[in-house]
């Protein structure tokens, strides 16, 4: 009984530190808030981006096509003259569209070489088609003869680490490469970015469906960074809560050793 007295009292002397759990929580803190500036940071990339998007679309057109580095000029309007290729077309995978009542259809995106008079190719995304309608046999021919159209520069991106490889032996894409698809086409003078096809520039209700050009893209970063910070206050509340209940719990056994 004395032995048992005794390791009481130590208890009471020596009560746990919360050093250890303060260092552990404030480091996890530290992350969390970290990672919920990070996230702020990203929805005010977003937002600029959006802006950049709108604001270039919103921007007279162009008539001539630009030469050199066109990613200054990415999504601006461009009006060209020239006829489209019937013979070949490529097709873009893993697109959808929206109908009216907000239910998504899956399906292609049709890119067809448009040749300009002074010999200049240009890969034009023309719109969106079902899945069922990938053979052109079973949708309207392409549009024959001089066309004037009008779409928006769209220069190359690169290749997400979770994208496919093009594969060029079924005609599947996965990113949008203008040279790749000049070299499978065997076409010379392709220019390096694609051209998507605005609304304006097809019927509405045939196929491809062109103006399907995202502007808006996704941004629930406010969310996350809420979140993160969210996490955070809770951890702060939790810690504090638990190391008091530790500092009654250990006073507890002081007062009960010495009682």
């Amino acid at each position: 009984m004395r032995y048992l007295t005794g390791m009481s009292y130590l208890q009471a002397e020596k009560p746990l530190s919360n050093l250890p759990l303060f260092l552990a929580a404030g480091i996890a803190v530290v992350i969390l808030i970290v990672l919920g500036t990070w996230q702020l940071q990203r929805l005010e990339w977003k937002q600029a981006l959006m802006t950049a998007r709108q604001t270039a679309v919103a921007e007279e057109p162009l008539a001539l096509l630009p030469t050199g580095d066109v990613s200054t000029i990415a999504f601006r309007r461009l009006r060209l003259t020239g006829f489209y290729d019937p013979q070949i077309e490529f097709h873009l995978s893993g697109q959808s569209l929206t109908g009216t009542r907000g239910m998504s259809q899956a399906g292609w995106h049709v890119v067809t070489p448009f040749h300009l008079a002074d010999g200049a190719v240009v890969m034009v995304d023309r719109g969106f088609v079902p899945y069922d309608l990938k053979d052109p046999s079973r949708r309207a021919p392409v549009p024959s003869g001089v066309q004037s159209i009008e779409g928006l520069i769209r220069p190359p991106g690169p290749r997400g680490w979770m994208v496919p490889e093009n594969d060029l032996r079924q005609n599947v894409w996965f990113t949008l490469d203008p040279e790749a698809m000049a070299r499978a086409g065997g076409l010379a003078g392709v220019v390096p970015f694609t051209l998507d096809l605005v609304a304006s520039s097809a019927a509405s209700d045939d196929w491809p469906r062109g103006g399907q050009t995202r502007l808006d893209l996704p941004n629930n970063h406010l969310q996350y960074a809420l979140t993160w910070y969210s996490l955070a206050g809770v951890l702060i509340v939790v810690t504090g809560l638990f190391a008091r209940a530790r500092r009654r719990a250990a006073s507890r056994t002081t007062e009960e050793a010495h009682g």
